[in-house]
C-alpha cells in the first residue's frame, strides 16, 4: 500500500473552511440516508382532553375519569410522565384519605392526602408505557374523611380537586405511517392525534366547475370522517409547498396540476405522458371517462400524505373524486393507485340512519347518538346531551321527554330523585321512591318551547342517597346507581314545522344537512374564482361534512355563475362585492378582519319589517346573506376585499371561532335587544332599505340606543352655552 504524506501549512480560516466542509458533508448523508426521527416532547393538559374546568371530587369516596390517546405514529419513551396537580381541604384525616391515580385500570400512585399537599402539590409520575393502548383511560379516584367517629358523608370539608395544569408529557419519537389505498383516509384523518388534520389542495387556475366540484367532495367526505376532530384545508394554484404537517391533494387534469409531476416515481400502476394518464405496463391511456386515484407517502416527509385525484377529463376527475368517496367503503381499493373501473357509477344507495336533530319526527335517544348511560354512588355525576333541535314548535307543536329509567334498592325515598335540566332550567324531579328499586320505570315531562334553543343541552342529575343516610354515619355501603336507557325518546306532537333557525349558525348546518347525501345542495362559484374565494368554499363544506354522519354517496351540486341554477335546492354562492345577483332583502352579518368589532350585524329586523337594532356597516370585510325563497334557503357569500373569504373560511373551519360567533356574538346581541331570540332575530325576515351610507349606519345605531336622546340634548346644550358663545366672541374680536 502507498502511503502519501501531505504536508500542509496552516492558515487563518482553515478551521473554519474544514467545519463547513464537515458540516456540508454530514448533510450530504442525512439526505442520502434519509433525516433521522427526532425525539420530540408534547404536552397534552387536561383542556384537550375535553376538561374546560377544575375536576372537584367531592363527599368520602368519588372518581373522575379521562380518556386520552397514543397515536400510532409515536414510539413513546419512558421518560414521558403525567405532571398532577392538586389541592384539598384542610380538614381531612392523613391516615384515612388519600388520592389514587390510574392508568387503565392500574393503580400508578397512591398518595396520603396531609395538611402538608393540601394546597399547589404537583406529583411527577411516570406514564406506563406498557399499559397503552389506542384509547386510554386516566382515572382520580379519592377516599376522603375528617373524623373517625360520627361523620357526614355529604359534609363540605370533604374535596379534593384536580387543577387544570395537571398534563400528560408525551416524549415520542414519531414513527413514519403506512400510506396506501387500504388504509384511506388514515393518515390524513388519525382520530388518535392531538393535532387538528391539515389539508392542503393543489389546484389549476383555469380548471372547471366539475374539477372544483371533485374538491368538494373529497373535502366533505374528509370532514365526514373526521367528524368531532377538526380539520383545516386551504387551496393553492399550482404551488405545493407549504409545511411539513399539510397533506397534499392534488385535483384536476394533468395540464392543471403539472407539479404532481415531481412524484412520478410514486405513482404505481399508473405515468403521466405526453399530458396523459397511461397504464405503465401497456402504455395505453386512460379512457375520458376513467379517473385515477393515487395515495402514497411524500418522498421529503414522512409524516405527509400525498393524494391524487386525476384523470384525462374534467369529468373522469370528478368520476375518481366520487369513486373515492362513496360509502359504504369501496373494498377494491388497495396499493397506491387505482383507476376507476370503465363504466362505473354511483350506487344510490341511502342511508339507513336517521338525521341526529330534531325537526318534526319523534327521535329515540339511540337515533341521536346517546347511548346507555349508568352512574354510581351519592355524588353521581350528571348525564349531559347535547341535543339539537331545528323548529321552533311555536305553531301548536310541542315537545315531551320520554324517559326509560331504572335505579336501586335501598335508596332514601326522602331525599332520592331525578333532576332534569333543559338549557340550566328545571324542567322536572322525579322522586325515587321505591325501597326494592324500579326496572322500566317510565316518566314523560313537556318541554316548553320556550326553552328550546337549536343546541340544547338536557341534564339529567341523579341524587341517590343511601338509605341509612343522616348526619351521622359510621359505616354505611354505597352501592346506589341509576340508569337511562337509550330507548327513551324526545316525543314530538302536533304542529308543523316551522322554519328553523337559520342553519350556518349553528351546529347542524340545518337545512343544507337534512339529507344524509346532500342532494338539495347545490354551490354557486364565479366564473375565475380566487383562491381566497375557494377557501371559504371548503372550509363551508368542512363544517356541512362534519355536522352530517352519512354513510352513502354525496350528491350535491356545483356551477359556476349565475346561469342555469335549479330552482328547487338550496343555495350556497359565494361571490365577490359587485356582482349582478338579485337579491330578496334579507338578514345581514358581516365580519371584520379583526379590531374589536369582529362580528357585527346590519339589520336585525322584526317580522313586520321594523329593525329594532343596527350595527355599523362595515365598508370591507366579508358578509353573509340569507333568506327563505319558497321551500329553500338561500345563503351568499360576499366580501370586498378577497382577503375576507379567509375570514369565513376560519369561522367554518375552527371550532373555537364558530363558537366565538354563537357564543360570543350572538349573546351580546341579546343584550343589546333584550327578550329578542338573536338566532331568531337573523332568519329570513324583510328588512327595511338601509340608509345606504357609512354615516347613516352610525346615525341609525345611535339613534336606537335608549339614551340618544338625552345624550343628543347635553351635546345641543354644549354646542348652544360654550361653542357658540366661544366662536361668536372670536369672530367679533376680529
Amino acid at each position: 500500500m502507498w502511503r502519501v504524506k501531505v504536508s500542509v501549512r496552516r492558515r487563518p480560516g482553515l478551521s473554519v473552511i474544514r467545519g463547513l466542509l464537515s458540516l456540508a458533508l454530514l448533510w450530504g448523508l442525512l439526505l442520502t440516508v434519509g433525516a433521522p426521527a427526532w425525539a420530540v416532547i408534547e404536552a397534552v393538559p387536561l383542556e384537550r382532553l375535553h376538561v374546560h374546568d377544575v375536576i372537584l371530587l367531592p363527599t368520602v369516596r368519588s372518581q373522575y375519569q379521562v380518556t386520552f390517546t397514543k397515536p400510532k405514529t409515536w414510539q413513546i419513551s419512558p421518560s414521558s410522565r403525567i405532571l398532577v396537580e392538586f389541592q384539598h381541604s384542610h380538614e381531612l384525616l392523613p391516615n384515612r384519605s388519600w388520592l389514587q391515580v390510574i392508568v387503565n385500570d392500574k393503580v400508578i400512585s397512591h398518595t396520603p392526602l396531609t395538611r402538608e399537599n393540601a394546597t399547589g402539590t404537583r406529583l411527577t409520575l411516570p406514564l406506563p408505557v406498557a399499559l397503552l393502548k389506542d384509547f386510554n383511560t386516566l382515572t382520580f379516584r379519592v377516599e376522603q374523611h375528617y373524623t373517625d367517629k360520627c361523620e357526614d358523608p355529604l359534609d363540605k370539608s370533604l374535596w379534593t380537586q384536580i387543577l387544570p395544569a395537571t398534563q400528560i408529557v408525551f416524549d415520542y419519537t414519531p414513527t413514519a405511517p403506512v400510506v396506501n389505498l387500504n388504509t384511506y383516509p388514515y393518515p390524513v384523518i388519525d382520530h388518535l392525534t392531538y393535532s387538528p388534520a391539515k389539508v392542503h389542495f393543489v389546484m389549476g387556475r383555469n380548471a372547471s366547475a366539475r374539477e372544483f366540484q371533485a374538491a368538494a367532495y373529497i373535502n366533505t367526505h374528509l370532514a365526514q370522517e373526521a367528524q368531532q376532530h377538526e380539520l383545516f384545508s386551504r387551496l393553492t394554484f399550482g404551488n405545493p409547498a407549504g409545511p411539513s404537517d399539510e397533506h397534499l391533494v392534488f385535483v384536476g387534469t394533468p395540464d392543471h396540476i403539472p407539479d404532481v409531476l415531481r412524484f412520478q416515481s410514486a405513482f404505481g400502476d399508473f405515468a403521466l405522458q405526453g399530458g396523459q394518464w397511461v397504464n405503465r405496463r401497456t402504455g395505453q391511456a386512460l379512457s375520458p371517462e376513467q379517473g385515477v386515484i393515487l395515495f402514497f407517502r411524500a418522498p421529503d416527509s414522512n409524516a405527509k400524505a400525498v393524494l391524487v385525484v386525476s384523470g384525462n377529463s374534467d369529468q373522469a376527475v370528478f368520476k375518481a373524486a366520487q369513486y373515492l368517496t362513496t360509502r359504504p367503503k369501496i373494498s377494491d381499493l388497495s396499493g397506491v393507485s387505482v383507476a376507476v373501473p370503465e363504466g362505473w357509477s354511483p350506487p344510490g344507495s341511502s342511508s339507513a340512519k336517521v338525521p341526529r336533530y330534531i325537526e318534526s319526527h319523534t327521535r329515540t335517544f339511540r337515533e341521536l347518538g346517546f347511548g346507555i348511560e349508568e352512574v354510581h354512588k351519592i355524588n353521581a355525576p350528571p348525564i349531559t346531551y347535547h341535543v339539537p333541535v331545528v323548529n321552533d314548535f311555536r305553531e301548536g307543536g310541542k315537545l315531551w321527554l320520554d324517559l326509560n329509567l331504572s335505579y336501586s334498592p335501598n335508596l332514601n325515598p326522602e331525599f332520592s330523585s331525578l333532576e332534569l335540566r333543559m338549557n340550566d332550567v328545571s324542567i322536572g324531579n322525579i322522586p325515587l321512591t321505591n325501597p326494592a328499586g324500579e326496572q322500566g320505570k317510565r316518566v314523560s315531562v313537556p318541554i316548553s318551547h320556550e326553552l328550546v334553543r337549536t343546541r340544547n343541552n338536557l341534564v339529567a342529575q341523579f341524587h341517590l342517597m343511601p338509605e341509612k343516610y343522616g348526619w351521622c354515619v359510621d359505616n354505611y355501603v354505597d352501592n346506589a346507581w341509576g340508569k337511562i336507557m337509550d330507548d327513551s325518546q324526545i316525543r314530538v306532537e302536533g304542529g308543523k314545522s316551522g322554519l328553523p333557525d337559520v342553519g350556518l349558525l349553528n351546529g347542524t348546518m340545518y337545512p343544507y344537512s337534512k339529507e344524509d347525501h346532500l342532494q338539495n345542495l347545490h354551490l354557486v362559484l364565479p366564473n375565475n374564482p380566487s383562491a381566497e374565494l375557494l377557501n371559504a368554499m371548503l372550509g363551508f363544506t368542512t363544517r356541512l361534512g362534519r355536522a352530517t354522519l352519512a354513510d352513502t354517496d354525496l350528491r350535491f351540486g356545483l356551477s359556476m355563475g349565475d346561469a342555469g341554477l335549479p330552482g328547487d335546492k338550496n343555495l350556497v354562492v359565494f361571490q365577490p362585492a359587485g356582482l349582478s345577483w338579485k337579491l330578496p332583502d334579507g338578514a345581514r352579518l358581516a365580519w371584520k378582519k379583526g379590531g374589536l368589532n369582529l362580528w357585527s350585524l346590519l339589520e336585525l329586523p322584526e317580522p313586520n319589517g321594523k329593525v329594532l337594532s343596527e350595527l355599523m356597516e362595515l365598508a370591507q370585510g366579508a358578509s353573509l346573506e340569507q333568506y327563505r325563497q319558497g321551500n329553500r334557503v338561500i345563503s351568499v357569500f360576499t366580501s370586498v376585499d378577497p382577503a375576507g373569504f379567509n375570514v369565513i373560511a376560519k369561522l367554518f373551519n375552527s371550532d373555537k371561532a364558530f363558537e366565538q360567533l354563537q357564543n360570543g356574538f350572538l349573546q351580546q346581541l341579546s343584550k343589546i335587544t333584550p327578550g329578542l331570540n338573536a338566532v331568531d332575530g337573523i332568519q329570513y325576515h324583510t328588512e327595511e332599505k338601509d340608509a345606504g351610507s357609512w354615516w347613516g349606519h352610525w346615525l341609525n345605531w345611535l339613534k336606537n340606543l335608549p339614551w340618544f336622546n338625552i345624550i343628543a340634548g347635553l351635546v345641543a346644550a354644549f354646542f348652544a352655552l360654550i361653542i357658540l358663545p366661544f366662536l361668536i366672541g372670536r369672530f367679533l374680536r376680529r
